[in-house]
């Protein structure tokens, strides 16, 4: 034992839980957050999937040297990987807003709910909200003995699977900071 050194057990308030929940709030957060992760990545996965394709000619007679200066498949797609980014964009403003949310309650911190805010939420919630109906729709088939899941693709079923979580994450953290106390509001969101 080295002369002045004492030995203290340190108390630390986030290990109040069960054994199994015992997190700090970093890792509370991480855990409650991956399936949004997940699905933003997919988002940008499949967005970068819709420019790759956008931009290869597969088919050479569509090409602008078979005659024509713009083939019509190539305008179409640019239209379709205009809505597909825009879509993406949006979604992602929506779930980093969600993910601030969610750090904020996390670390019982107040999040003052501004009008941009509760827009982006309100797109995260318009995002997987009908993945609930769609979902209690198809285990309701299933129970008649339908088949109503896809097994062949597994990162469209991942993406089914996850796609409600982020109205039931949103829901629950706006629960959960209904009741903090709130400062000033920000003028920026």
């Amino acid at each position: 034992m080295i002369p002045g050194l004492r030995i203290v057990k340190p108390i630390d308030k986030h290990y109040t839980a069960p054994l199994f929940f015992r997190t700090r709030p970093n890792m509370q957060r991480f855990w409650s957050a991956w399936p949004v992760y997940l699905l933003l990545a997919d988002l940008i996965y499949g967005l970068g999937l819709n420019l790759a394709d956008s931009l290869s000619l597969r088919d050479s007679r569509l090409s602008p040297a078979a005659g024509l200066p713009v083939a019509p498949e190539i305008a179409f797609s640019g239209l379709q990987l205009l809505a597909n980014g825009g879509m993406v964009l949006v979604m992602a403003w929506g779930f980093v807003h969600l993910l601030r949310l969610n750090r904020h309650v996390v670390h019982k911190q107040p999040y003052p709910l501004t009008p941009l805010r509760l827009t982006a939420l309100g797109v995260v919630l318009a995002f997987s909200l009908p993945a609930w109906w769609h979902g209690a729709w198809s285990l309701w088939a299933l129970t008649e003995g339908r088949l109503t899941f896809a097994w062949d693709n597994p990162r469209y079923l991942a993406f089914v699977i996850l796609q409600p979580y982020p109205a039931a994450l949103c829901l629950l953290r706006l629960w959960q900071n209904r009741t903090r106390k709130t400062g000033p509001t920000p003028s920026v969101a």
